[in-house]
């Protein structure tokens, strides 16, 4: 959690310590809405992102592609995953999924390459921990690489049209 990090930190700076220098937590363009299992933390929210941001604090992000949330195995139809139901369904996130097509259908891309994009274009060092089972799947994330997403790209896929910036 932050405070556990930040109590780390400042015992770290108090004792002469070593403060630590990395971080893992969940970080994804689809918010995590209960944990996956008991006890993880996502750090996808607006006040995480601030967080790592002021402190430069490098986040080894898991579940970065949203575990498919991002690919064809999700969509507003498909309940048949219970963990991806449980985890990521929302209208929130499905807002940043319909954007996440959109764009990806704009650049020639798959809406995952956008989710992973999006981990990588951060403001903090941000190291997005992927999953492929093959090397197909490895070299088709690698297309996440070419896309370079702006911070007013970053706004729109986190919030839409509605709070992007003039």
């Amino acid at each position: 959690t932050m405070e556990r990090m930040d109590a780390a930190i400042a015992y770290a700076e108090r004792t002469g310590k070593q403060k630590p220098g990395a971080l893992s937590n969940n970080f994804s363009l689809a918010e995590m809405l209960e944990p996956i299992w008991a006890g993880c933390i996502t750090s996808s929210t607006d006040d995480w992102k601030a967080w790592l941001t002021a402190r430069q604090m490098p986040n080894f992000a898991w579940s970065s592609q949203g575990r498919g949330f991002f690919t064809d195995r999700a969509g507003r139809d498909r309940t048949d995953n219970e963990e991806l139901v449980r985890v990521w369904y929302s209208e929130k996130n499905f807002g940043r999924r319909d954007r996440a097509i959109e764009l990806a259908s704009r650049l020639g891309k798959s809406p995952i390459h956008v989710a992973l994009a999006y981990v990588l274009a951060q403001s903090f060092p941000s190291v997005p921990l992927i999953g492929p089972r093959t090397l197909d799947e490895l070299e088709d994330s690698l297309k996440a690489l070419d896309i370079a997403l702006s911070p007013d790209d970053l706004e729109w896929l986190d919030n839409g049209p509605e709070r992007r910036r003039a």
